[in-house]
């Protein structure tokens, strides 16, 4: 336990050493069209103004912001709370788990695309505040920077509860992606591509890309939405919330939440990979690229 520790803590330290060697050579720069915009939410790199009226929450009136560097950009956002707060997240044997797995995932991936040459992004909802107003910049933010940028692609990973529900009728592995807005499916197969090993290699089924759902399973159902994706894709389509799989398969193949991180790795690998060919396809000359 004491080793995990220290490897976490290492691992944290070098996600800090980035962003702060990144914060220092990148500035931001909130485009100024014009408009009045209501609320300005977060700090520094993580700046966003934005208007919400509360009528329409697949829609982002959000400045776009705008971020000098030819890096693609990589956005790895971290959305749950502690167990209390507003989204937890899943539940395995009592414990709630949303926020350590989001954590696991944005370090493994932040540390593998920083390696390929992108420019990345962790916003996390402590950010802005652990509530409804906090989520609004948070959401916000992410949908700026794809308003403000010609490149960018946004991966949230998270472990997907077990217990079907109006909003989650189909629990599992699966890369939620843009219900109200055009999608990319260029993008979605070639992420689908890249990761089905895995799921054949631990025996996991994967849906694969689809529409959230909830309150309707129809592609361009104005019902079938998530916030965070449908604010983004506005303004580009290269943003998922891709659920590993249920948080208790992830428990019982790997032994424990903490033990996913390696047990995931080859998946981690994947979806980087698959991002790094997506980000080559546009010009970046990344390391990877053939």
């Amino acid at each position: 336990m004491r080793h995990l520790v220290l490897v976490i803590a290492a691992l944290c330290l070098v996600a800090c050493a980035q962003q702060s060697e990144f914060s220092e050579a990148v500035t931001t720069t909130i485009v100024d069209d014009g408009k009045n915009y209501t609320f300005e939410a977060g700090e520094g790199l993580y700046k966003v103004r934005f208007n919400y009226t509360g009528a329409n929450w697949t829609h982002a009136d959000v400045a776009a912001i705008r971020i000098n560097t030819d890096q693609p950009i990589a956005i790895l956002p971290q959305q749950y709370t502690q167990p209390g707060k507003m989204m937890p997240g899943a539940t395995v044997e009592g414990r709630s788990i949303g926020k350590l797995w989001n954590q696991i995932t944005q370090q493994e991936m932040a540390r593998r695309l920083s390696e390929k040459g992108f420019f990345v992004l962790t916003p996390s909802i402590q950010m802005y505040g652990e509530d409804l107003n906090g989520y609004q910049g948070f959401e916000h933010f992410i949908a700026g920077v794809h308003k403000g940028n010609e490149h960018v692609q946004t991966i949230l990973l998270t472990a997907d509860a077990h217990i079907a529900n109006q909003q989650n009728p189909l629990p599992g592995a699966q890369m939620l992606v843009t219900g109200t807005n055009p999608r990319n499916p260029a993008w979605e197969a070639l992420i689908q591509k890249h990761i089905a090993p895995f799921y054949e290699q631990v025996g996991l089924g994967n849906r694969g890309a689809r529409v959230r759902g909830g309150h309707s399973e129809v592609e361009g159902s104005s019902a079938a939405w998530h916030p965070l994706i449908e604010r983004a894709a506005e303004y580009g389509a290269t943003v998922s919330i891709m659920e590993v799989s249920r948080a208790i398969d992830i428990v019982e193949k790997a032994g424990s939440m903490e033990n996913g991180r390696q047990w995931a790795a080859p998946l981690f690998d994947a979806i980087a990979g698959a991002m790094t060919q997506w980000a080559c396809g546009k010009g970046y000359p990344l390391h990877d690229c053939q």
